[in-house]
Order: C-alpha cells, then structure tokens, then sequence
C-alpha cells in the first residue's frame, strides 16, 4: 500500500519538495494511517484535530492520542475545543461544517498547500447510497472527488480492509469511535445496513461500483467544460453580467442546463425558466444574486452590488459626494471639457445641499437641446435604455427639480448664463 500511496499522491499534488500538508486526524484507524504515509512518503506535514465533546471522555482521550502522535512524529500540532449538543439537529453537518472552516483558516494563518482527508474508497459507496436517498444530480452521484481545490482525499484508491492491514502491519495504534457502530445517523445506517447486502451481490459489486463513479465523475467534468465554454459567452461587467439567451436556448433539455448554468448563483431552474416566459423588467432573486430580464438577455448582479433603494435620497454638499456613487463639484473655467459625464451649471441657480436619488415614475424634466418638458421615461424609451439601466439611474436634483440625469442629459433651466459664476460637476 505504501509504494502505491506514494505513487498516487504524487499525481495529486506533485513531489513531496516544498509542500506542505495539513492532515485531518480524528484519532481513528483512516486519518492515523494517513498521517503515517504521508511522513514516510517524505511530505511536510502537520496534524489538526477538532473536539467536538460528544463522547464526553472519550472525545478527550481522542484529542490526547492525537497530540501524542504528533509529538511521536514531531510534526505541529493543532487542537481546537467546538462543542456540539448531542441533541441538536443536524449534528453531522455542523461537525462538517465547523472543521472545514477551521482547517481553512489554518491553512491561511499557517501557508500550507494542501488540507488531506481520509476518505477511502468505502467512503465513497457510502456517500453514492446517501446522495441517491437525497435526490442528487450528476456531480452528487459522482461521489467524493480526490481533489478539489486545496482539498485532497488521497486514500479514495483504498479500501477500509487495505487501510487496517496496513495498520496492523506496522504496529500503528488508533482509536475506535464508539458511535460509529450506531445506526442513529444516515452514514451509520447505510454502512452497517445498506452496504454490506449490496456488496453480497457478487464478488465484483465494489469494483464495478467504484468505476461506475469513476465514469459519473468524468461526464460530469465534460458537462463543467462545456458549461466553461458557455459561460465564457457571457459578458462580464464591472457590477453585473449579461448574459444573453442565445447562449443557452437552444440547448435541451431546457431545464438540466438552466440548472447547471443558474443554480451555482442559488436559482432554481423552475424560476429562471418562468423567467424566461415573462417580459423584460420582471425579476427573480435568490439568496446572493438578483437575475433581471431584458429583452434578449439576463442580467446577474450579485446582491451586494445592488444599488440602494429607490427610495433612499442622498445629500450633496459644495464638494460633492463619494456614495453611491462619486460626484466631484468644482469652480469651473472656459477650458472645461464637456460631456455626458461632465456639466457646467450656473451656481447662482443652486442652493446647496443638492438631492441625489434614483428616477421615479412621473419625473420631468427640460433636457438641454430639446423645446419643452419631457417625461423621464419616454427620454429612457427614446434612448433605448434596458431595465437594468432605468433601474440603476440617478437624477441630482435641487428642491423637486431634476438639474442633471448623471451622465446622460443636463436640465437646461439650471445651464449657466454668466460665465463667471459656474460650478463644474463630474461623474467621476
């Protein structure tokens, strides 16, 4: 086994000269025996172990072996106390949830490469059974990758049998987690129920499981590459995307790319593809992102790039303003540059604080270049402007009157007629 974990970590991670490795040990036979072969491989590790306090004494003694065999190793040794109630719900999942944080933050604080877990190969039976009882899809099915990002699994080639002869064989001690024989969780059940009548099916039902998940996980790294390639269609702005129709409608069936395309933005595929049957304007929001319908496209703006509530009004001072967005006022010359971005108004016209908001319905205004009055949305309808635009427009206001539609048209009541008492506002 060690000539072949040598082997097979090396294609995860490369040679062991300047890496180093932070192992999860629990205590038990999987996680010890991969902290031994990871030394005697000759990479640079340390060793991290959480407390939960769910076996009162025994999580203790747990956390004592640990440390004991990372001063045996004289490799450094990390602990962390996270108590868990017995009776909470989900018990499992905040375990997870609370050492997969840990061990990140670690790797930060301490620069190393890679986190290694123990999963084996019986781990991943376990992990298809419980997956097909929830409903998963094509990359839950796949079971336990090997590695993702700067979390690597190297004992997935391994079976719980090769690990304890191991073990055994090299007089390596370990701890036996007593609530492992329990059926009270998920896991516990399927691998003491489930899985042990599935593999009595025949002599090849492992074998032939395991590469079974093997080809799950190569279709579903095909599907990602194409997703890739779709994506990459997408036109990435500074506070959102626009992503058009065209790069998925013909695509079928509907629903199974609008989920792999959506759902890594929390959507669901019904809701996008009810989306899809609406007119532009409509929107529907998840719990990071907003997704808006124009006429040919979607734009995805992640949550905290949304701008702020249409009813929210902001003052503007002699100096102007840096949220929500950046106005610069200042005394202008003849040489000023004007454009859309840039106005020249006459100061003797504005008491200052100015209002900053976005447009409502109902807004006029005297745009310079044009006779009359105009109603803001027939100007944002003249001028072609999506949803997202309209939505996203600011108007800068003295009292109730629009003086400027930042970086579009100046209200022409407020141009200056004396050249000596003009301010210069610029949307910077």
């Amino acid at each position: 086994m060690k000539h072949n974990f040598k082997d097979h970590i090396s294609t995860l991670i490369g040679a062991p000269d300047n890496q180093k490795c932070l192992v999860a040990v629990s205590g038990g036979v999987d996680s010890v025996v991969l902290a031994h072969l990871m030394q005697q491989s000759g990479y640079t590790i340390g060793i991290a172990h959480m407390n939960y306090k769910l076996r009162g004494t025994d999580s203790d003694l747990d956390a004592v072996s640990v440390h004991e065999l990372a001063k045996n190793m004289n490799v450094p040794y990390f602990s962390k106390t996270a108590p868990i109630a017995v009776d909470a719900a989900g018990i499992q999942e905040k375990a997870r949830d609370l050492r997969y944080n840990w061990f990140k933050q670690l790797q930060t604080e301490h620069h190393y490469d890679y986190v290694l877990t123990a999963h084996h190969a019986d781990d991943q039976l376990e992990t298809l059974f419980m997956r097909l009882s929830r409903g998963s899809g094509l990359e839950g099915l796949g079971g336990i990758r090997d590695k993702k990002g700067s979390l690597v699994r190297p004992l997935l080639p391994f079976s719980k049998e090769d690990i304890i002869t191991y073990a055994k064989a090299n007089n390596i001690d370990w701890r036996e987690d007593v609530s492992n024989a329990s059926t009270g969780y998920l896991r516990n059940a399927i691998r003491h129920q489930v899985v042990p009548a599935f593999l009595a099916l025949s002599a090849q039902t492992k074998a032939n499981t395991l590469t079974s998940l093997q080809h799950l996980q190569d279709g579903f790294h095909a599907l990602s590459s194409l997703v890739d390639q779709i994506k990459s269609t997408w036109q990435t702005k500074k506070s959102h995307i626009v992503i058009p129709f065209s790069s998925f409608e013909t695509l079928k069936p509907q629903r199974f790319w609008l989920h792999h395309l959506f759902s890594p933005f929390g959507f669901d595929a019904m809701e996008v593809a009810k989306l899809l049957q609406t007119h532009a304007g409509k929107k529907t929001t998840s719990g990071t992102h907003v997704l808006l319908r124009e006429r040919d496209h979607f734009v995805l703006t992640a949550i905290e790039n949304q701008v702020a509530d249409s009813s929210e009004h902001y003052q503007v001072n002699e100096d102007g303003i840096t949220f929500p967005i950046s106005l610069t006022i200042s005394n202008s010359n003849n040489n000023t540059a004007l454009s859309d971005r840039c106005v020249v108004v006459d100061a003797s016209k504005l008491l200052f604080p100015l209002t900053l908001r976005h447009w409502q319905e109902g807004d006029v205004f005297y745009p310079v270049g044009m006779t009359g009055k105009k109603k803001l949305s027939k100007y944002f309808k003249d001028a072609k402007m999506t949803a997202h635009e309209k939505q996203n427009q600011w108007v800068l206001c003295h009292n109730n009157d629009i003086v400027w539609v930042v970086g579009k048209r100046l209200d022409r009541r407020f141009v200056s007629t004396d050249n000596a008492s003009t301010l210069q506002i610029r949307l910077t």
